[in-house]
C-alpha cells in the first residue's frame, strides 16, 4: 500500500511541477490552453454516455460515466441555505456544485502550488467538456466560488449553444 501511495505522490509532484513550469513560461495563456485540452479530454471520456437536459440528472450521469473511465471525482449539487442548487440568473441556468475530492487539488497541495491556476482550469475543462456531451446543445462554464483544502465550491453555468 505504501509503495502505491509513494507512486501516486510522485505523479502528483510531477503534475504540480509541470503546471508550475507552464504557468511560468506561458503566463495567463496557460489557463486557456489547459481549459481547451481538458474540454477535449472530457468530451472523449464520456463519448457514448446517456444524455439529458435535466441538470441534476446530468450531474449524476456524469459522475457515474467518469467513474466508469476510472476517474473518481466526488462532486454533487450544493443546496446551501435555500435548499435549491439550481437557479436561473440572467437567462442562464446556474447550479452550485461541491467538489469534495479532487486529484488536482491533491496534486497541487503535494507540490505546494496555489489553486485556481492551470491544473484547476484543466479540471474545469474536463468537467465542462464532459457535461456538454451529457447535455447536448448547452455550453458549460465553471466558476470557482471557494477553493479550499477539503472541498471546492463552484458554479456551473449552462447556456444554450449559439
Amino acid at each position: 500500500m505504501q509503495a502505491e501511495l509513494d507512486k501516486l505522490h510522485g505523479v502528483a509532484f510531477l503534475l504540480g511541477s509541470l503546471a508550475h513550469a507552464s504557468e511560468k513560461n506561458l503566463g495567463q495563456s496557460s489557463l486557456s490552453i489547459c481549459m481547451l485540452a481538458g474540454k477535449k479530454f472530457g468530451r472523449e471520456a464520456v463519448e457514448d454516455t446517456e444524455q439529458t437536459q435535466d441538470p441534476a440528472r446530468a450531474v449524476e450521469i456524469l459522475r457515474v460515466a467518469l467513474e466508469k473511465q476510472g476517474i473518481h471525482w466526488d462532486f454533487e449539487p450544493f443546496k446551501g441555505e435555500d435548499e435549491s442548487p439550481l437557479k436561473e440568473r440572467d437567462g442562464k441556468m446556474v447550479m452550485r456544485l461541491v467538489f469534495r475530492t479532487c486529484m488536482v487539488r491533491n496534486a497541487l497541495f503535494r507540490y505546494a502550488h496555489p489553486q485556481k491556476q492551470s491544473l484547476c482550469y484543466m479540471a474545469h475543462g474536463v468537467f465542462a467538456g464532459a457535461m456538454e456531451r451529457v447535455m447536448p446543445g448547452k455550453t458549460v462554464h465553471l466558476e470557482i466560488l471557494h477553493a479550499g483544502p477539503n472541498a471546492c465550491l463552484k458554479e456551473m453555468i449552462l447556456e444554450d449553444e449559439k
